[in-house]
């Protein structure tokens, strides 16, 4: 599987390393983009790819837009991560992010709190109603306009969100990428977003 990785200019190299790595480990090939990269080019590197990632951030950049909408036109695979999936739900609206106000949803450690979805795609292959995540934000979106919420937290912030009429087009406002190690389900979300069969093998990670 062929996916186009968005690299934001603010994030670190170590940031962007969990992309790379979660995407590799699952048999991926990456095309690279930047957010001051030209449409051309990003058209150019569109071409030959199935499926695009749209990373955690500061704030919903230029090519976000234009790459979702892409993804929408030609049916790509779509992950997107935290700024990612906010840009997802802001897409094809005027809304803006609002913050929080709390540090609730920005917080260390392995699990951060629960999210509870609804019946959908995501729900499918989790094969669970609740799952426990991480959290790295202090924005959040209160409408998703083309795509569905599907996940949301106990305090009711949208925490997932998908295409229904597409195979793969979700979004996610924590960072499955970093939970790899340690979490089946962001193997599996991985495993799924870069492979159209098969399940999780396990031994890969064991080793």
């Amino acid at each position: 599987m062929k996916i186009l990785l968005l690299l934001r200019e603010e994030n670190t190299e170590e940031e962007n390393q969990y992309y790379i790595d979660a995407i590799r480990q699952f048999g991926g090939e990456i095309f690279f983009v930047t957010d001051k990269c030209c449409f051309s080019s990003a058209l150019k590197r569109l071409s030959l790819v199935d499926g695009i990632l749209l990373p955690g951030g500061n704030d919903v950049g230029r090519l976000d837009f234009f790459l979702i909408g892409y993804a929408l036109t030609h049916h790509l695979r779509l992950l997107g991560i935290c700024q990612g999936m906010q840009s997802m739900a802001l897409y094809g609206s005027g809304y803006k992010l609002e913050e929080i106000g709390n540090d609730f949803h920005y917080q260390q450690g392995k699990y951060a709190h629960s999210i509870f979805l609804s019946s959908s795609k995501l729900r499918k292959i989790f094969d669970r109603d609740v799952i426990f995540v991480n959290s790295h934000h202090h924005q959040t979106v209160s409408v998703s306009v083309y795509f569905s919420v599907v996940g949301r937290s106990s305090d009711n912030l949208i925490e997932a969100i998908e295409n229904p009429n597409h195979e793969f087009q979700i979004g996610l406002q924590w960072h499955p990428e970093r939970m790899i190690s340690y979490d089946s389900l962001s193997r599996k979300l991985f495993q799924r977003f870069l492979s159209r069969k098969g399940k999780v093998n396990e031994k890969n990670f064991l080793q």
